[in-house]
Protein backbone atom coordinates (compact mmCIF):
# COMPACT_ATOMS: atom_id res chain seq x y z
CA UNK A 1 0.00 0.00 0.00
CA UNK A 2 2.69 2.71 0.53
CA UNK A 3 4.41 1.68 -2.30
CA UNK A 4 1.48 2.12 -4.44
CA UNK A 5 0.74 5.76 -2.49
CA UNK A 6 4.79 6.66 -2.94
CA UNK A 7 4.49 5.73 -6.60
CA UNK A 8 0.59 7.92 -6.87
CA UNK A 9 2.54 11.41 -4.87
CA UNK A 10 4.10 14.13 -7.47
CA UNK A 11 7.49 14.82 -7.49
CA UNK A 12 8.72 18.31 -7.99
CA UNK A 13 11.19 19.47 -10.49
CA UNK A 14 14.10 20.23 -8.57
CA UNK A 15 13.22 15.91 -6.70
CA UNK A 16 13.12 15.22 -10.84
CA UNK A 17 16.29 16.97 -11.79
CA UNK A 18 18.38 15.69 -9.23
CA UNK A 19 17.17 12.21 -9.74
CA UNK A 20 17.57 12.33 -13.42
CA UNK A 21 21.33 13.91 -12.07
CA UNK A 22 21.68 10.76 -9.99
CA UNK A 23 21.17 8.34 -12.69
CA UNK A 24 22.02 10.20 -15.94
CA UNK A 25 25.31 11.85 -13.82
CA UNK A 26 25.13 15.05 -16.29
CA UNK A 27 24.86 18.42 -14.04
CA UNK A 28 23.63 20.53 -17.04
CA UNK A 29 19.97 19.64 -16.96
CA UNK A 30 17.55 22.29 -18.01
CA UNK A 31 14.05 22.78 -16.42
CA UNK A 32 12.28 21.82 -19.62
CA UNK A 33 14.67 18.45 -19.34
CA UNK A 34 13.69 17.75 -15.69
CA UNK A 35 10.18 18.73 -16.54
CA UNK A 36 7.96 15.21 -16.58
CA UNK A 37 4.64 14.77 -18.46
CA UNK A 38 2.21 13.22 -16.25
CA UNK A 39 -0.03 10.74 -18.08
CA UNK A 40 -2.83 7.90 -16.09
CA UNK A 41 -2.91 5.20 -18.83
CA UNK A 42 -4.06 2.78 -17.11
CA UNK A 43 -7.56 1.36 -18.10
CA UNK A 44 -10.32 0.40 -15.94
CA UNK A 45 -11.87 -2.73 -17.11
CA UNK A 46 -9.65 -3.46 -20.04
CA UNK A 47 -10.03 -6.76 -22.11
CA UNK A 48 -6.80 -8.95 -21.17
CA UNK A 49 -4.52 -9.47 -23.91
CA UNK A 50 -2.23 -12.37 -24.15
CA UNK A 51 0.84 -11.74 -26.22
CA UNK A 52 4.61 -12.75 -27.08
CA UNK A 53 7.42 -11.18 -29.12
CA UNK A 54 9.36 -12.34 -31.69
CA UNK A 55 12.79 -12.11 -33.97
CA UNK A 56 13.10 -13.54 -36.93
CA UNK A 57 17.26 -14.24 -36.95
CA UNK A 58 18.18 -13.33 -40.43
CA UNK A 59 20.38 -10.81 -41.99
CA UNK A 60 18.10 -9.22 -44.29
CA UNK A 61 14.84 -7.76 -43.27
CA UNK A 62 11.67 -9.73 -43.96
CA UNK A 63 7.96 -7.83 -44.37
CA UNK A 64 5.50 -8.34 -41.96
CA UNK A 65 3.42 -10.20 -44.70
CA UNK A 66 5.81 -12.72 -45.24
CA UNK A 67 6.52 -13.26 -41.52
CA UNK A 68 2.52 -13.83 -40.64
CA UNK A 69 1.55 -15.53 -43.38
CA UNK A 70 4.80 -18.60 -42.62
CA UNK A 71 3.83 -17.83 -38.77
CA UNK A 72 0.00 -18.61 -39.07
CA UNK A 73 -0.03 -21.23 -40.67
CA UNK A 74 2.34 -23.17 -38.87
CA UNK A 75 1.04 -21.82 -35.71
CA UNK A 76 -2.42 -23.57 -36.47
CA UNK A 77 -4.11 -20.42 -37.46
CA UNK A 78 -6.29 -20.24 -33.64
CA UNK A 79 -8.59 -17.38 -34.05
CA UNK A 80 -8.33 -14.24 -33.25
CA UNK A 81 -4.76 -13.97 -34.46
CA UNK A 82 -3.29 -10.77 -35.21
CA UNK A 83 0.45 -9.74 -36.02
CA UNK A 84 2.24 -6.40 -35.75
CA UNK A 85 5.12 -5.32 -36.45
CA UNK A 86 7.11 -3.34 -34.09
CA UNK A 87 11.00 -3.23 -35.42
CA UNK A 88 13.49 -4.88 -38.24
CA UNK A 89 12.05 -8.70 -38.23
CA UNK A 90 10.57 -8.17 -35.01
CA UNK A 91 6.89 -8.87 -34.74
CA UNK A 92 4.15 -9.07 -31.51
CA UNK A 93 1.47 -12.10 -31.83
CA UNK A 94 -1.78 -11.32 -30.14
CA UNK A 95 -3.53 -13.95 -29.21
CA UNK A 96 -7.79 -14.62 -27.91
CA UNK A 97 -6.70 -16.72 -24.79
CA UNK A 98 -3.96 -17.78 -23.25
CA UNK A 99 -4.00 -21.75 -23.60
CA UNK A 100 -2.95 -20.39 -27.75
CA UNK A 101 -0.22 -17.90 -26.41
CA UNK A 102 0.81 -21.25 -23.62
CA UNK A 103 0.41 -23.29 -26.74
CA UNK A 104 2.96 -20.95 -29.22
CA UNK A 105 5.34 -20.65 -26.29
CA UNK A 106 5.67 -24.05 -25.74
CA UNK A 107 6.13 -25.33 -29.08
CA UNK A 108 9.35 -23.22 -30.22
CA UNK A 109 11.35 -23.88 -32.06
CA UNK A 110 9.98 -22.01 -34.77
CA UNK A 111 11.05 -20.63 -37.86
CA UNK A 112 10.77 -18.88 -41.15
CA UNK A 113 12.37 -20.33 -43.68
CA UNK A 114 14.44 -22.21 -41.36
CA UNK A 115 15.00 -18.99 -39.91
CA UNK A 116 15.35 -19.24 -35.67
CA UNK A 117 12.30 -16.57 -34.56
CA UNK A 118 13.03 -16.37 -31.20
CA UNK A 119 10.17 -15.57 -28.65
CA UNK A 120 10.21 -13.11 -25.43
CA UNK A 121 7.65 -12.24 -22.87
CA UNK A 122 5.40 -9.00 -24.25
CA UNK A 123 3.54 -6.43 -22.37
CA UNK A 124 2.32 -3.48 -24.57
CA UNK A 125 3.82 -1.19 -21.26
CA UNK A 126 7.26 -2.30 -21.94
CA UNK A 127 9.64 -0.27 -24.26
CA UNK A 128 11.33 -1.92 -27.11
CA UNK A 129 14.60 -1.71 -25.98
CA UNK A 130 13.62 -4.17 -22.98
CA UNK A 131 12.86 -6.79 -25.24
CA UNK A 132 15.29 -9.83 -24.81
CA UNK A 133 15.88 -11.85 -27.73
CA UNK A 134 18.79 -14.36 -26.47
CA UNK A 135 16.98 -17.73 -25.80
CA UNK A 136 15.60 -20.63 -27.44
CA UNK A 137 13.74 -23.41 -25.95
CA UNK A 138 13.95 -26.49 -27.73
CA UNK A 139 14.32 -30.63 -27.31
CA UNK A 140 17.03 -31.84 -27.25
CA UNK A 141 18.47 -35.60 -27.34
CA UNK A 142 21.11 -37.53 -25.73
CA UNK A 143 21.85 -40.63 -27.37
CA UNK A 144 23.55 -43.74 -26.78
CA UNK A 145 23.52 -43.82 -23.09
CA UNK A 146 24.14 -47.25 -21.40
CA UNK A 147 21.34 -49.05 -20.15
CA UNK A 148 21.99 -48.97 -16.65
CA UNK A 149 21.80 -45.23 -16.73
CA UNK A 150 18.54 -45.21 -18.58
CA UNK A 151 16.98 -45.32 -15.62
CA UNK A 152 14.45 -42.34 -14.07
CA UNK A 153 16.85 -41.60 -11.31
CA UNK A 154 19.47 -40.18 -13.73
CA UNK A 155 17.55 -38.85 -16.07
CA UNK A 156 17.39 -35.51 -14.39
CA UNK A 157 21.08 -34.83 -13.37
CA UNK A 158 22.48 -35.83 -17.02
CA UNK A 159 20.01 -33.21 -19.03
CA UNK A 160 21.26 -30.39 -15.93
CA UNK A 161 24.32 -30.89 -17.92
CA UNK A 162 22.97 -29.07 -20.62
CA UNK A 163 20.87 -27.00 -18.91
CA UNK A 164 20.72 -26.46 -15.15
CA UNK A 165 17.43 -25.34 -15.02
CA UNK A 166 16.20 -27.99 -18.14
CA UNK A 167 12.83 -29.93 -15.58
CA UNK A 168 10.86 -31.81 -18.33
CA UNK A 169 12.26 -34.95 -19.20
CA UNK A 170 11.53 -38.30 -20.60
CA UNK A 171 13.28 -41.26 -22.29
CA UNK A 172 11.98 -42.50 -25.72
CA UNK A 173 12.79 -46.30 -25.03
CA UNK A 174 12.17 -46.75 -29.04
CA UNK A 175 14.08 -44.61 -30.54
CA UNK A 176 17.07 -45.18 -27.80
CA UNK A 177 17.71 -41.68 -26.10
CA UNK A 178 16.76 -39.25 -23.54
CA UNK A 179 14.79 -36.31 -24.50
CA UNK A 180 15.32 -32.46 -22.29
CA UNK A 181 13.36 -29.26 -23.00
CA UNK A 182 16.36 -27.26 -22.64
CA UNK A 183 17.42 -23.51 -22.94
CA UNK A 184 19.79 -21.94 -25.24
CA UNK A 185 21.60 -18.94 -25.09
CA UNK A 186 22.32 -17.65 -28.71
CA UNK A 187 25.37 -15.54 -27.99
CA UNK A 188 26.19 -19.00 -27.20
CA UNK A 189 27.61 -21.98 -29.31
CA UNK A 190 25.51 -24.94 -29.64
CA UNK A 191 26.75 -27.70 -26.98
CA UNK A 192 27.65 -30.97 -28.92
CA UNK A 193 28.40 -33.28 -26.27
CA UNK A 194 28.02 -34.30 -22.94
CA UNK A 195 30.82 -36.43 -20.76
CA UNK A 196 30.22 -38.73 -18.05
CA UNK A 197 32.64 -40.68 -15.66
CA UNK A 198 30.70 -43.37 -14.61
CA UNK A 199 32.23 -46.05 -12.08
CA UNK A 200 31.26 -49.02 -13.69
CA UNK A 201 32.28 -48.15 -16.49
CA UNK A 202 35.83 -46.93 -15.70
CA UNK A 203 36.03 -44.42 -17.95
CA UNK A 204 35.04 -40.84 -19.71
CA UNK A 205 32.21 -41.35 -22.40
CA UNK A 206 31.36 -38.78 -24.88
CA UNK A 207 27.53 -38.88 -25.26
CA UNK A 208 26.18 -36.52 -28.39
CA UNK A 209 23.48 -34.10 -28.43
CA UNK A 210 21.10 -33.57 -31.34
CA UNK A 211 18.25 -31.02 -31.25
CA UNK A 212 14.93 -31.58 -32.86
CA UNK A 213 13.71 -29.28 -35.25
CA UNK A 214 16.93 -26.82 -34.91
CA UNK A 215 16.75 -23.73 -37.12
CA UNK A 216 20.33 -23.01 -39.52
CA UNK A 217 22.76 -22.69 -37.77
CA UNK A 218 26.48 -22.10 -38.46
CA UNK A 219 28.86 -24.73 -38.84
CA UNK A 220 31.52 -22.48 -38.11
CA UNK A 221 31.13 -21.27 -34.82
CA UNK A 222 27.76 -23.16 -33.94
CA UNK A 223 26.02 -19.90 -33.20
CA UNK A 224 22.07 -19.47 -34.67
CA UNK A 225 21.18 -16.79 -37.29
CA UNK A 226 23.62 -17.13 -39.57
CA UNK A 227 26.07 -19.09 -42.02
CA UNK A 228 29.16 -20.36 -41.66
CA UNK A 229 30.04 -18.13 -45.03
CA UNK A 230 28.98 -14.78 -43.37
CA UNK A 231 31.00 -16.13 -39.74
CA UNK A 232 33.01 -13.39 -38.64
CA UNK A 233 34.85 -16.03 -36.33
CA UNK A 234 35.81 -18.59 -38.68
CA UNK A 235 36.58 -22.30 -37.36
CA UNK A 236 39.47 -24.74 -38.68
CA UNK A 237 38.49 -27.82 -40.72
CA UNK A 238 40.09 -31.44 -39.90
CA UNK A 239 42.17 -33.79 -42.15
CA UNK A 240 38.76 -34.43 -43.75
CA UNK A 241 38.07 -30.81 -44.22
CA UNK A 242 34.96 -31.22 -41.98
CA UNK A 243 34.34 -27.60 -39.83
CA UNK A 244 34.08 -28.29 -35.76
CA UNK A 245 30.22 -28.21 -36.36
CA UNK A 246 28.24 -29.94 -38.49
CA UNK A 247 24.40 -31.90 -39.70
CA UNK A 248 24.91 -34.31 -36.89
CA UNK A 249 23.40 -31.65 -34.26
CA UNK A 250 20.58 -32.05 -35.93
CA UNK A 251 17.92 -34.77 -34.58
CA UNK A 252 17.02 -37.03 -37.80
CA UNK A 253 13.32 -36.94 -38.79
CA UNK A 254 10.78 -39.80 -37.39
CA UNK A 255 9.64 -40.12 -41.14
CA UNK A 256 9.52 -44.07 -40.79
CA UNK A 257 7.02 -43.58 -37.46
CA UNK A 258 4.85 -40.87 -39.25
CA UNK A 259 4.51 -42.97 -42.59
CA UNK A 260 3.69 -45.76 -40.56
CA UNK A 261 0.79 -44.08 -38.65
CA UNK A 262 -0.27 -42.54 -41.99
CA UNK A 263 -0.01 -46.06 -43.75
CA UNK A 264 -2.17 -47.50 -40.94
CA UNK A 265 -4.85 -44.70 -40.79
CA UNK A 266 -5.19 -44.86 -44.96
CA UNK A 267 -5.56 -48.58 -44.36
CA UNK A 268 -8.25 -48.49 -41.72
CA UNK A 269 -10.26 -46.28 -43.80
CA UNK A 270 -10.01 -47.95 -46.49
CA UNK A 271 -11.07 -51.14 -44.60
CA UNK A 272 -13.96 -48.77 -43.63
CA UNK A 273 -14.89 -47.75 -46.92
CA UNK A 274 -14.94 -51.39 -47.85
CA UNK A 275 -17.37 -52.27 -45.11
CA UNK A 276 -20.11 -49.71 -45.85
CA UNK A 277 -19.64 -50.75 -49.36
CA UNK A 278 -20.50 -54.19 -48.80
CA UNK A 279 -23.09 -53.50 -46.38
CA UNK A 280 -24.89 -51.30 -49.04
CA UNK A 281 -24.39 -53.68 -51.48
CA UNK A 282 -25.93 -56.56 -49.34
CA UNK A 283 -28.99 -54.05 -49.18
CA UNK A 284 -28.79 -54.19 -52.59
CA UNK A 285 -29.05 -57.98 -53.41
CA UNK A 286 -32.23 -58.08 -50.99
CA UNK A 287 -33.83 -55.32 -53.30
CA UNK A 288 -32.94 -57.38 -56.30
CA UNK A 289 -30.57 -54.82 -58.12
CA UNK A 290 -27.56 -56.04 -59.48
CA UNK A 291 -24.32 -54.74 -57.42
CA UNK A 292 -20.96 -54.96 -58.11
CA UNK A 293 -17.84 -55.51 -55.69
CA UNK A 294 -15.41 -52.96 -55.34
CA UNK A 295 -12.68 -56.04 -54.73
CA UNK A 296 -13.95 -57.01 -58.57
CA UNK A 297 -12.04 -56.07 -61.23
CA UNK A 298 -14.05 -53.06 -63.27
CA UNK A 299 -14.72 -52.84 -66.89
CA UNK A 300 -13.29 -49.93 -67.78
CA UNK A 301 -14.20 -50.87 -71.54
CA UNK A 302 -18.09 -49.90 -71.09
CA UNK A 303 -19.39 -46.46 -72.62
CA UNK A 304 -21.31 -44.45 -70.67
CA UNK A 305 -25.02 -44.08 -71.14
CA UNK A 306 -26.86 -42.29 -74.63
CA UNK A 307 -23.85 -43.27 -76.30
CA UNK A 308 -24.36 -45.58 -79.65
CA UNK A 309 -21.94 -48.84 -79.53
CA UNK A 310 -20.76 -49.95 -83.05
CA UNK A 311 -20.85 -53.66 -83.45
CA UNK A 312 -19.03 -55.29 -86.32
CA UNK A 313 -19.51 -58.53 -87.67
CA UNK A 314 -17.96 -60.28 -90.09
CA UNK A 315 -18.82 -60.61 -93.71
CA UNK A 316 -17.67 -63.54 -96.19
CA UNK A 317 -17.31 -62.69 -100.18
CA UNK A 318 -19.98 -62.56 -101.83
CA UNK A 319 -19.80 -66.53 -104.05
CA UNK A 320 -19.36 -65.99 -107.89
CA UNK A 321 -21.15 -68.48 -110.09
CA UNK A 322 -19.61 -69.09 -113.80
CA UNK A 323 -22.05 -69.41 -116.24
CA UNK A 324 -21.37 -71.63 -119.16
CA UNK A 325 -19.50 -69.24 -120.94
CA UNK A 326 -16.75 -69.15 -118.32
CA UNK A 327 -13.09 -70.96 -119.23
CA UNK A 328 -11.32 -72.70 -116.84
CA UNK A 329 -7.73 -72.15 -117.05
CA UNK A 330 -4.98 -75.17 -116.85
CA UNK A 331 -4.34 -74.38 -113.13
CA UNK A 332 -7.76 -74.51 -111.96
CA UNK A 333 -8.49 -70.91 -111.79
CA UNK A 334 -11.66 -69.54 -113.41
CA UNK A 335 -11.02 -66.70 -116.04
CA UNK A 336 -14.27 -64.99 -116.14
CA UNK A 337 -15.14 -62.60 -119.62
CA UNK A 338 -16.35 -59.58 -118.66
CA UNK A 339 -17.27 -57.20 -121.61
CA UNK A 340 -15.02 -59.08 -123.40
CA UNK A 341 -11.70 -58.65 -120.37
CA UNK A 342 -10.47 -61.41 -118.82
CA UNK A 343 -11.00 -61.69 -115.51
CA UNK A 344 -8.96 -63.63 -112.91
CA UNK A 345 -11.38 -65.23 -110.54
CA UNK A 346 -8.62 -66.09 -108.10
CA UNK A 347 -6.89 -62.95 -107.55
CA UNK A 348 -10.24 -60.97 -106.44
CA UNK A 349 -11.62 -59.91 -110.32
CA UNK A 350 -8.83 -58.09 -110.79
CA UNK A 351 -8.49 -57.70 -114.52
CA UNK A 352 -5.33 -58.74 -116.18
CA UNK A 353 -4.91 -55.18 -118.23
CA UNK A 354 -4.08 -52.20 -116.42
CA UNK A 355 -6.64 -50.35 -115.58
CA UNK A 356 -7.74 -46.21 -117.21
CA UNK A 357 -7.61 -43.52 -114.16
CA UNK A 358 -9.62 -41.41 -115.70
CA UNK A 359 -12.31 -44.23 -116.87
CA UNK A 360 -14.67 -45.56 -114.34
CA UNK A 361 -14.52 -48.93 -114.00
CA UNK A 362 -17.37 -50.75 -115.99
CA UNK A 363 -20.22 -52.49 -113.96
CA UNK A 364 -21.81 -56.11 -114.13
CA UNK A 365 -24.81 -56.05 -116.16
CA UNK A 366 -28.12 -58.52 -115.06
CA UNK A 367 -27.69 -60.59 -118.11
CA UNK A 368 -27.29 -64.39 -118.38
CA UNK A 369 -23.77 -64.34 -119.74
CA UNK A 370 -22.26 -62.59 -116.62
CA UNK A 371 -21.20 -63.54 -112.95
CA UNK A 372 -23.91 -62.37 -110.75
CA UNK A 373 -24.32 -63.04 -107.16
CA UNK A 374 -25.97 -65.74 -105.36
CA UNK A 375 -27.70 -65.54 -102.36
CA UNK A 376 -25.59 -62.97 -100.93
CA UNK A 377 -26.58 -58.92 -99.58
CA UNK A 378 -25.40 -56.14 -100.69
CA UNK A 379 -22.48 -55.14 -98.79
CA UNK A 380 -23.62 -51.48 -98.66
CA UNK A 381 -26.89 -52.54 -97.40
Amino acid sequence: MASSDRGKEKLSPRSVRARLEEELGKLDITNEEATPLIIDDREEEAKQKWMVAGKVLYRNVFHIQTISSALRSALGNPRGLVFRSVGKNMLVAEFATQHDRDRVWEGSPWHVSKNAVILSEFEDCMQPSELKFDRLQLWARIINLPFNLREKKWWLPISQQIDKKAKDVQFDHVGGYLRARVTVEIVNPLRRWILIDSARRKSVDVYEIQYEHIPHFCFSCGRLGHSDLLCPTQGFRDSNEDLPFGKGLRAPEEGRRTNYSEGSTGESSFNLQNKAGTRSSSNREEDGIETTSPLKKQNFNKRKAGTTTQVYRKVQAPTLLLTEHAEIQENGSSLVKVNDIPVDSDQGGSVGVEPDPKKKRPTLTSSENTAVAAGQPCLNQ
